[in-house]
């Protein structure tokens, strides 16, 4: 009953109790729903699809976990951004990956480091990173998507990261290494190809390679929207195959044309 002791709509209620639930970044499973709740699957299901075709719910293409849509979140942080980001992004890798064979990530830059947004290495049948989750942070100077983001940003914002790793190196000895001694080169020669390469000596993860590998190798390109560079789009793929030179012949294109095509797709929704 309301306050004024008219009847509510009981499925209304459960919906609401359900998006409740839900988080914007961090994601819900369904088994974790289903316990707070005390809903049967079956009516959970029906709950989630139903705010999912309402755009106010979706489901992470990554992880398979539930999260409140971007429409939902308090306006206007920068999570609220990601999350409409990859909301936007989520079919257009799905395609990609349907179209090059190899899964690929979204990544944007927040706080000095890579963090993931969206990826469709579930769909592919890669073998998963065990750590790897949506928010899972990445190496700047190591990784792909950081050597992208890091040649086509800003010189203010370049500049800001030398800055901050001048002040605070890098823990990852590889990483200090590149740091110092060999970024410049390397962002140079991206800007030149147009796209980035993953480091021979990057396992994945912050600690080094001996301590962690996920066996992978990449590349990325930067995603453009009109108010700059925030994101990086990488390929992934085992590096046991030694294909680089091959998904580069192959694939860049489809790449670069799917990192435009979201950053379009994201440039209308936010003048929208």
């Amino acid at each position: 009953m309301s306050s004024d002791g008219s009847p509510s709509i009981r499925a209304l209620e459960r919906g609401i109790e359900v998006l409740r639930l839900l988080r914007t970044h961090e994601g819900t499973e369904l088994r974790a729903l289903h316990a707070a709740t005390g809903l049967p699957k079956p009516t959970l299901l029906r709950i989630l699809h139903t705010l999912e075709r309402g755009g106010l719910a979706r489901r992470s293409m990554f992880d398979g976990q539930w999260r409140r849509a971007a429409v939902w979140a308090p306006p206007p942080t920068t999570t609220v951004a990601d999350q409409q980001l990859a909301e936007i992004a989520a079919p257009k890798l799905v395609a990609l990956q349907r179209r090059v064979l190899w899964p690929s990530d979204l990544l944007v830059y927040r706080d000095f480091a890579m963090v993931l947004a969206e990826s469709s290495r579930r769909l592919s049948g890669l073998a998963m990173n065990p750590r790897y989750h949506v928010g899972y942070r990445v190496d700047l100077f190591l990784s792909a998507p950081g050597r992208a983001w890091l040649a086509f940003c800003s010189e203010a914002e370049r500049e800001a990261v030398m800055a901050h790793f001048r002040d605070h190196p890098p823990a990852n000895p590889r990483s200090a290494a590149v740091f110092q001694h060999e970024i410049g080169a390397i962002l140079e020669q991206t800007a030149r190809q147009g796209y980035a390469v993953r480091d021979p000596v990057f396992g994945g993860s912050e600690e080094a390679m001996n301590v962690f590998d996920d066996g992978l190798d990449a590349i990325a390109v930067p995603m453009p929207t009109a108010t700059g560079v925030h994101a990086a789009i990488s390929l992934v793929w085992p590096r046991r195959y030694d294909l680089r030179a091959k998904v580069v012949e192959a694939n860049l294109h489809e790449l670069i044309a799917t990192a435009a095509a979201i950053g379009q797709a994201f440039d209308a929704a936010q003048a929208g």
